[in-house]
């Protein structure tokens, strides 16, 4: 049994030490009493691995709903934490007016109100994502979550270092080195705003920052020489980083941040620590976020650990459920056996049964999502393609509102050359009230003059000349067919 101290836990959850203080005294779900365990010590509370673990699937898991329905109510100990983390910034755009906690999975469907399910986003970049869920939105989910791993790289970067301010300034400078550096090779203009973003929140809080190792210096505190000489450096960076302003341009921020780096790039202390080889300093692999199991959400590990790494050696094989996609179906359903995290242990791979798993083909589509011949998200299942036993078991075809169209009977075509019906689009059905108000009249189709509606023509039955197949063209064209008599066709 592993045990972590308060700032470990801190960085294990991605959360201020604040935060999960607050968590070991109160539920942050309304109604329920479950609380972050741990153990006093003489020298500090310790918090046990698997009750971290555990304590995140319980925050992910849904929250309860006022009683007046609507979505779950953030509280304020959970929202403070999301706008800590991004600097009280947009972690786009790093805009710091009006911010909103906004949903990267969306609440709707989740009711998930775990910090790791939030973002701090500005008005305009909340809108475009549309609440973190529609796919054809500018701020793609891809985005949100980039710039979530950033914050959230950050801030275990800060923890880590929270006790001595030298070291915390190098750690800081590295950072903002490398986000510098990939600010420039980012591959779009979103993911470069997220790295403008978080070099802006970095260097705002470095003239504090210098000051405490200025402070440090003054006692005594600093133990190697590389800390002394940053120390020393400490006024001119603090100098550096305030002479950013609030309106600095993009090419502004990166020409600053490259000068407070370069000033002090040949004497940072040579910290012991490289990227995660696992989860590529991400600090969390799959889709629901699940901290790295190798580097255990740190983002980082020492070079001997990073040159030791052996993928088959950690106990995560891809979910034999969803292949390590972490969703099924269509519409991207988070996995009903890996949850969404892509990997399960070599023990839930082997005891994986598929008929214990609370899922079924859907009875309306038998599995496929769709319905039609255009695809139609299906009505019964919405694309998720299986349905719990409970559903199947119920479903009752009459009560959907779905009916054969009343124009092609529901084929969704017609004629001979397999036209999209005219009225149903290729669906198939339609709706009760749709049905209702049919009126074949309505519809611009008339018989083929040239065929008689057979669609073909002669004794071989060769495809009508005029409609091609179709038995039927618009009223313009058959009007043109009279005028123009059948010799011209």
């Amino acid at each position: 049994m592993a045990f972590k101290t308060l700032i470990e836990a801190a960085m294990h959850l991605g959360l201020r030490v604040e935060t999960v203080e607050h968590l070991t005294k109160s539920c942050p779900k309304p109604g329920e009493d479950r609380k972050l365990k741990c153990m006093a010590t003489e020298t500090g509370p310790l918090f046990d691995e698997a009750e971290l673990a555990a304590y995140m699937g319980y925050l992910a898991q849904p929250w309860p709903k006022p009683k007046g329905g609507g979505r779950p109510h953030i509280p304020k100990v959970i929202s403070d934490d999301v706008k800590d983390e991004a600097h009280y910034g947009c972690a786009i755009c790093g805009s710091m007016d009006n911010g909103e906690v906004a949903h990267i999975e969306a609440v709707a469907q989740t009711l998930n109100n775990a910090p790791a399910n939030l973002i701090y986003l500005c008005p305009n970049h909340h809108a475009k994502y549309d609440l973190g869920f529609k796919p054809s939105s500018n701020i793609s989910i891809e985005v949100v979550r980039a710039a979530k791993l950033l914050k959230r790289s950050s801030r275990c970067r800060i923890l880590k270092f929270e006790a001595n301010a030298a070291q915390l300034l190098n750690s800081m400078l590295h950072f903002l080195k490398d986000a510098e550096k990939k600010m420039g090779a980012a591959a779009d203009e979103d993911h470069r705003s997220i790295y403008v973003a978080e070099i802006k929140g970095l260097m705002a809080s470095i003239p504090d920052l210098t000051k405490a190792a200025e402070e440090a210096a003054k006692k005594d505190l600093l133990t190697t020489e590389p800390e002394k000489v940053l120390a020393k450096a400490a006024p001119k960076l603090a100098l550096l980083a305030a002479a950013l302003t609030q309106g600095a341009t993009e090419s502004d921020i990166r020409s600053q941040a490259k000068s407070l780096v370069d000033e002090v790039d040949e004497i940072l202390i040579e910290i012991d620590e490289v990227d995660c080889p696992h989860c590529g300093g991400r600090g969390q692999t799959g889709l629901v976020g699940d901290l790295c199991s190798y580097c255990g959400g740190s983002c980082v590990v020492t070079q001997d650990k990073h040159d030791a790494y052996d993928r088959a050696e950690l106990d995560e094989v891809d979910c034999p459920r969803c292949g390590g996609r972490g969703q099924t179906g269509l519409v991207g359903d988070l996995c009903g056996y890996c949850g969404g995290s892509c990997v399960v242990s070599r023990q839930m791979a082997e005891d994986y049964d598929p008929t214990a798993i609370d899922e079924v083909d859907c009875p309306r589509c038998g599995g496929r999502g769709q319905t039609g011949l255009v695809g139609d998200t299906c009505g019964y299942c919405k694309g998720s393609c299986s349905v719990s036993r409970d559903a199947a078991e119920k479903y009752d075809p009459d009560e959907i509102d779905e009916v054969d169209c009343p124009h092609c009977n529901g084929r969704g075509q017609t004629g001979l050359a397999g036209d999209f019906c005219a009225y149903c689009g290729g669906s198939c059905v339609v709706s009760h009230a749709k049905r209702k108000t049919y009126d074949p009249s309505s519809i611009d189709e008339q018989e083929c003059p040239h065929c008689q509606g057979r669609g073909t023509t002669g004794l071989v039955g060769d495809t009508c000349a005029l409609c091609g197949g179709s038995q039927v063209v618009t009223a313009a064209r058959a009007d043109a067919y009279a005028k123009k008599r059948p010799r011209s066709w």
